[in-house]
């Protein structure tokens, strides 16, 4: 996990079940509920800022939540980034 998703858990790699992305976050929900309201808006919708990556590739160019997964793939989450001056 990075960014502010950090600051609510203090272990920021999983091991999780699921063949999907969906169940993997669902999973990861179940593991840490106060993840939940900064990952979904509903049941099967993500927050529209929240961005996941499965291997580095973002699951919006594919099958989204839909995402098939294997044993080892990697999930990454990036939450919002904002601010700063250049």
């Amino acid at each position: 996990m990075l960014g502010g998703l950090r600051l609510r858990s203090p272990i920021d790699r999983f091991n999780l079940p699921g063949t999907t992305v969906h169940e993997v976050l669902t999973a990861l929900c179940d593991r840490h509920p106060d993840l939940c309201e900064l990952i979904f808006q509903s049941d099967s919708e993500l927050v529209s800022f929240v961005r996941v990556t499965v291997n580095g590739r973002d699951i919006t160019l594919g099958e989204g939540l839909n995402t098939p997964l294997s044993e080892t793939d990697s999930v990454a989450i990036f939450p919002p980034i904002a601010g700063g001056q250049l």
